[in-house]
């Protein structure tokens, strides 16, 4: 029952759910997923095939979800790109106790299967960022590059697990994000250093080499997906403020499940080189 009180007083109690009624048509389809992807997170366990629901539905459950996790989680201190085929920008969101720092230790779910992804992650360091319209605007109001790990739940069926709708059903499967030490960008860098190379390696306890990629799917350039996430997350009534993260996406192919014990991951950027060390368990 507890995982569900919030859903009950939420939903009597608040204006916004007054306005997000899409979900509980008659159909019942909204229901259904919202049951399930709390039920999944709660008590991990792989997910059957999901009723088919609109993008902008989808994200409503994932608004749910969110509330649900907060008690525990805390609130929402950064975004995600979910991981979707097509044109489509799905984003989830990250709450503060999904964060942790190199070192770490992760007791990971039983029931579900996990994948662990080299993450490009910037802090924003100023609300203009809103206002932004342009590369050298975004990159004027982004503070730091974080090397960081991904470490999400695999819950969906394969058909999918890169289906918009269901990704974003889901949260985008966050977590947990493993972060290493920040890399400040000088305030004389401009747009011009964000065309240099990103990259990264994860290595497992034993040295070998796990995955590597260089630059983010389909050679997009970081300030792009900046600008892209910002523009989505303005579409759900959301604006960004300082100190927010945002991950834009993996460098290189994700590891599905990761080896347990100790990992490694070594990060190249433009401002600087990073790593991070954790544990599975």
């Amino acid at each position: 029952m507890r995982l569900y009180r919030y859903i009950v007083g939420f939903f009597l109690g608040s204006t916004l759910a007054l306005s997000m009624t899409t979900i509980w048509a008659d159909t019942g389809s909204g229901q259904r997923t919202l049951a399930l992807v709390i039920g999944a997170f709660f008590d991990p366990r792989p997910l059957p095939a999901l009723p088919d629901l609109t993008l902008a539905e989808a994200l409503e459950v994932q608004d749910y979800l969110v509330m649900n996790l907060r008690p525990d989680y805390g609130a929402v201190a950064g975004y995600k790109r979910a991981q979707t085929a097509g044109a489509d920008l799905v984003t989830a969101l990250l709450l503060e106790s999904m964060f942790t720092s190199t070192g770490s230790t992760l007791t990971v779910p039983a029931g579900v299967a996990i994948a662990t992804e080299l993450e490009l992650l910037v802090r924003v360091g100023s609300g203009d960022l809103n206002q932004a319209t342009n590369r050298a605007q975004a990159a004027a109001t982004i503070a730091e590059v974080l090397p960081a790990v991904e470490v999400r739940d695999v819950a969906l069926v394969l058909a999918q697990q890169h289906v918009a709708p269901a990704a974003a059903a889901v949260n985008g499967g966050a977590r947990y994000l493993v972060l290493g030490a920040p890399l400040p960008i000088p305030l004389v860098e401009g747009e011009r250093a964000w065309s240099g190379a990103f990259a990264a390696q994860l290595y497992d306890s034993t040295a070998a080499l796990l995955a590597s990629g260089a630059g983010l799917a389909e050679a997009e350039h970081p300030l792009d997906v900046v600008l892209r996430l910002k523009a989505a997350l303005h579409a759900r009534g959301r604006t960004l403020q300082a100190g927010d993260l945002l991950a834009l996406g993996s460098l290189g192919p994700s590891v599905a499940p990761p080896p347990p014990g100790r990992l490694e991951a070594v990060f190249q950027t433009p401002f600087g080189n990073g790593r991070v060390i954790f544990a599975l368990r």
